[in-house]
């Protein structure tokens, strides 16, 4: 399984569901941690394989063309 796609699809999916807003994308996120579990298992698996250096360059990426 390729967890950095999955974290990076999932992450820009809301970010750009929330008019690339970094803040609104993380409290999103942090909001609604245990229905994204229930709907998204495979992020959650990523979410926990990768590490927090992984995931800050995933989001990096993500946010950095603006």
């Amino acid at each position: 399984m390729n967890y950095k796609k999955i974290y990076s699809n999932f992450i820009e999916s809301i970010f750009e569901e929330h008019n690339k807003d970094i803040e609104a994308t993380i409290s999103y996120i942090n909001t609604n941690q245990a229905k994204i579990y229930e709907w998204k298992p495979e992020f959650k698996e990523a979410k926990r394989h990768l590490t927090a250096g992984e995931k800050n360059d995933i989001i990096w990426k993500i946010i950095t063309p603006f």
